[in-house]
């Protein structure tokens, strides 16, 4: 770890020692209210400040747009207390999307994508598939994936892109969907194909295959990713326990040998799973490089709740089994209140649920 130094700011032991990790992988676990945007915006000032990181070297990935907008005008605070110029506008800032497709762009020539491509949002997406349905009730065993053709083509259309973008986020390869077992498996692995077939016929890309795109484009041509490593000195991710598989083999490929990646969140506020996000990335972060290599270091003060509200979660989280014997499903962790005055009222309010059955 680099010796701390002065940023005229209030970082704490615990945030100090994360800002100040910049070599190697870290794993930064940021309990609630814990300043782990403020620890996300002093490190990226200490790598500018102490390290001389420059503008394109930095990869900072946000969940939202409103995250990313939050945290450029933080750091650009930060900056113009400390009188650093810096162009923050050449920093790889932004969602896994927005920096996905910037990728895309800036190296279209070796992507599919012809100058001036349509990219599609959602709803567009369904109805490109609208308008092609017939294309896919061609298809062998197609209904297994899209439904019956008495459900209405709107309806199957919805079913399609369901399943389509399940392939994109996962990042699941449609050789080894051919070959499963499963009918229903196959069938999809045909719906895809022809559904990659009519985006490349049109020129357009669906906001689910801007990662597939990117992932792809640097598995593919080793010259791209070997261009970008040489760029990238540090990446750092945020809300890392809301990330998925294919996101996780994008950090992990950019990274490189210098493994220079920080990942922030908490393990205890996965709220994505719905769309693909999974706990495991973050619990099994510093297995993914050797023993010892990857430093943790938990925030566990937190500077936003009543110390009563605190104890009820610690409570309650000390009261759930978070193993099956041999896998512990949570990084332990114990949160405490910040060191100040609170006044002596409820906070805490427990809800109970009965439920009457009638005989």
């Amino acid at each position: 770890m680099n010796a701390p130094v002065s940023l005229a700011s209030n970082a704490n032991p615990q945030q100090l020692e994360a800002i100040t990790a910049t070599t190697g992988p870290v794993l930064i676990i940021a309990g609630p209210g814990s300043g782990k945007t403020f620890t996300l915006v002093e490190r990226i000032v200490y790598l500018i400040k102490s390290e001389g990181a420059a503008p394109e070297s930095l990869f900072v990935v946000t969940f939202t747009d409103k995250a990313a907008r939050e945290l450029t005008t933080r750091i650009s605070n930060r900056l113009s207390e400390l009188k650093i110029e810096f162009n923050l506008n050449e920093m790889y800032l932004g969602t896994f999307h927005s920096i996905c497709l910037r990728i895309l762009e800036d190296y279209r020539e070796f992507t599919r994508l012809k100058r001036s491509f349509t990219l599609f949002d959602q709803f567009d997406q369904q109805y490109f598939l609208y308008q092609r349905i017939k294309e896919f009730r061609e298809l062998l065993d197609a209904q297994l994936v899209m439904g019956d053709d008495q459900t209405g083509r709107w309806r199957q259309s919805e079913q399609l892109l369901k399943w389509l973008n399940k392939v994109s986020e996962e990042a699941l390869d449609p050789a080894t969907l051919e070959d499963a077992p499963d009918v229903e498996v196959r069938a999809l692995a045909g719906c895809f194909h022809k559904y990659q077939e009519l985006l490349l016929e049109n020129n357009c890309l669906d906001f689910s295959g801007i990662q597939y795109e990117a992932l792809k484009l640097l598995e593919a041509h080793p010259e791209v990713l070997e261009s970008l490593r040489a760029k990238l000195s540090h990446l750092m991710v945020d809300e890392y326990q809301d990330t998925n598989t294919i996101q996780e083999r994008i950090l992990l490929l950019l990274a490189g040998e210098q493994r220079n990646l920080c990942v922030v969140g908490d393990d205890d506020q996965g709220l994505y799973r719905f769309r693909g996000a999974t706990i495991r990335n973050i619990l099994e972060f510093p297995t993914l490089f050797d023993e010892g290599e990857c430093k943790q270091v938990s925030l566990t003060v937190n500077y936003r709740s009543h110390p009563a509200i605190i104890n009820t979660y610690n409570e309650w989280m000390a009261g759930q089994n978070w193993s099956d014997g041999e896998r512990s499903f949570r990084f332990e962790k114990s949160i405490v209140p910040r060191d100040d005055t609170f006044p002596a009222i409820p906070t805490a309010v427990r809800l109970a649920v009965l439920i009457v059955t009638e005989n």
